[in-house]
């Protein structure tokens, strides 16, 4: 009778253990798994705006250096449109830069220069079209051009939008109009 009342006692216990341990085990096991998925979810990175999963390429007959340049910080609010009266860049304009606002404007306010490492590009899609037809870069490399504060200047063109970009002029002609606005860094168009 001892002996029953022993294995009573036994049943009761691993009884209580299976109705109480068992829920408490699986409870733990929810917790730890919801603990793995926060963890899991602080060590990817946030995907910010301008991030996209596909690479960026340059369009035909640019240079690797501007792929994306549509990504980066734009220094007009709104398309600039053509200047009546002789326009070099002759369309609706944006202008991108590979900075980011901190940099050019710490305290809201541009600041030049331009840091070396800087590219401008301007696009502009030409009047009646629909594609972007111009491309105007502005490259900043310490030492290359002393005398225009190190600004390398390059301009390509297409007449089709299933064609690639060619160079339409570099050098003196770009910066013999651009010295005008030496006193923002030879770039016209100022961050919005």
């Amino acid at each position: 009778m001892k002996s029953r009342g022993l294995e009573k006692i036994k049943l009761g216990v691993i009884s209580w253990f299976a109705v109480g341990l068992i829920p408490l085990m699986m409870f733990t096991a929810c917790v730890e798994e919801q603990k793995l998925e926060e963890l899991v979810q602080q060590a990817e990175p946030e995907k910010t705006e301008n991030e996209t999963e596909e690479p960026a390429v340059a369009l035909p007959g640019l240079p690797d250096d501007v792929a994306g340049y549509e990504r980066w910080l734009k220094l007009n609010v709104e398309p600039i449109p053509p200047v009546q009266g002789g326009d070099p860049h002759n369309g609706d304009k944006n202008v991108y830069v590979n900075q980011t606002r901190d940099v050019i404007a710490p305290n809201d306010e541009q600041e030049y220069p331009y840091p070396d490492g800087s590219i401008v590009v301007k696009e502009a899609t030409r009047p009646n079209k629909d594609y972007i037809g111009l491309i105007a870069i502005m490259r900043k490399k310490a030492g290359s051009d002393p005398d225009h504060n190190d600004w390398e200047f390059i301009e390509y063109t297409r007449n089709d939008p299933d064609k690639e970009f060619t160079v339409l002029a570099s050098g003196r002609i770009c910066w013999g109009c651009h010295v005008r606005v030496e006193n923002t860094d030879y770039v016209f168009t100022e961050l919005e």
